[in-house]
């Protein structure tokens, strides 16, 4: 159970949040492209391609994650759409939580949760909160209908939908913990962004890479979500080594 003081300082964040005109249309935008529409345009241009349509020369080399393309075009679809999912998932979490860290930083209505009886741990939680509830509804809602559209169209098996599942929580962790500890090392929204670009940008680059390096878009998606989580874990044990009010008002 979550004590008193976190429940009510999530409401406020989670009110404060949906207020926010900006940060609301960067939450929905984000994911609204990367994982419901871009991956929308491959199901659909996907769903009629066959393997005579392939005209791959034997002599031309795939990577492992593309090996299966000589045979079946589906794992261009996969090639693509798992990276993709997860961006979207990367980003969004980012992108709100240098609205609800900041915005209120540079507003100096954190200075006032000092006169309060909690702790920063406290406060950290429901901002983190605010945040989570916000993103894993939007990007799961996303999934869902490509979910659905990979089964019906038998476009990707259920153990693969189900990974990327898994994996798409796992980014959403990874995101948030990333967040936390940029919003507690920048000073603006520049910063912020500045460090969300040398955080993620390695992580989004490392997750194609990934794919076209394992064998398997099951494989691919899960060892993935094993990435994800690891680095979540890190910089949440890297933040909260850090955190402290002076750090959250500076």
């Amino acid at each position: 159970m979550l004590a008193r003081e976190v429940r009510l300082l999530f409401r406020k964040e989670l009110s404060q949040l949906l207020r926010n005109r900006g940060a609301m249309l960067s939450a929905l935008f984000l994911p609204l492209l990367m994982i419901l529409l871009m991956p929308l345009a491959q199901i659909f241009s996907m769903s009629s391609a066959h393997p005579r349509d392939l005209h791959l020369p034997p002599e031309v080399p795939l990577p492992p994650g593309l090996a299966e393309l000589r045979s079946d075009p589906r794992a261009f679809l996969w090639f693509i759409m798992t990276p993709l999912i997860a961006t979207g998932c990367l980003l969004c979490p980012a992108v709100t939580a240098s609205y609800i860290f900041l915005a209120e930083r540079e507003s100096r209505t954190l200075e006032l949760l000092v006169a309060l009886p909690v702790r920063v741990g406290q406060i950290l939680q429901a901002k983190l909160l605010a945040i989570l509830v916000l993103a894993i509804p939007v990007c799961l809602g996303f999934y869902g209908v490509n979910a659905g559209l990979l089964l019906t169209r038998g476009l990707g098996s259920p153990s693969y939908v189900l990974m990327l599942g898994v994996m798409l929580l796992c980014a959403l962790a990874c995101s948030t913990s990333t967040a936390l500890l940029v919003s507690l090392l920048a000073r603006d929204f520049r910063s912020a962004s500045n460090l969300n670009g040398l955080v993620l940008g390695p992580l989004i680059l490392g997750s194609f890479t990934l794919m076209a390096a394992m064998p398997g878009p099951t494989l691919a998606a899960g060892v993935l979500a094993l990435l994800y989580t690891a680095v979540a874990v890190g910089t949440t044990l890297l933040a909260m080594r850090v955190v402290t009010f002076e750090r959250l008002l500076r």
